[in-house]
């Protein structure tokens, strides 16, 4: 969870950018990512791509995710941590509970040993990179 003394929002998203066909939910490290593979998809496909920065996770903003599910075809979080107990089986609970089920994908470390390197291979290879980001993207809205 974040710090209260900190200039950010506790318990808010900040929506960066909305978008009709998906919208991406990130957090940390992967916020400037998702908006690189958002205008790159917008110039690309012509696809109107939304961003929502989570910087804290508890409290959670419902209401933001919420509004950005009903108002774009898909919904994909990235984050460098664990698919499991992280942003986007926290996004998955608040979506289900709502009753909302856009098209959704996670996109994070798996449940395995990670790979080492510098920061960048490692987004490359777990598909958190712009280039990554794209391909969820894509296999999400083409589904």
């Amino acid at each position: 969870s974040c710090d209260p003394r900190s200039p950010l929002p506790v318990g808010r998203a900040i929506v960066l950018r909305t978008g009709s066909d998906l919208t991406f939910v990130a957090t940390g490290e992967t916020v400037v990512h998702a908006l690189l593979a958002a205008e790159f998809l917008g110039r690309e496909r012509e696809l109107a791509c939304g961003v929502i920065s989570m910087p804290c996770l508890r409290p959670f903003d419902h209401a933001a995710l919420a509004h950005a599910a009903k108002n774009s075809r898909a919904v994909i979080t990235c984050e460098e941590h664990s698919v499991h107990g992280g942003l986007g089986e926290a996004c998955a609970s608040s979506l289900l509970q709502a009753g909302l089920h856009p098209r959704f994908r996670i996109v994070g470390i798996p449940d395995e040993y990670t790979v080492t390197g510098a920061q960048a291979d490692i987004f490359r290879h777990y598909g958190l990179s712009l280039e990554g980001l794209r391909a969820a993207a894509l296999a999400c809205v083409d589904d």
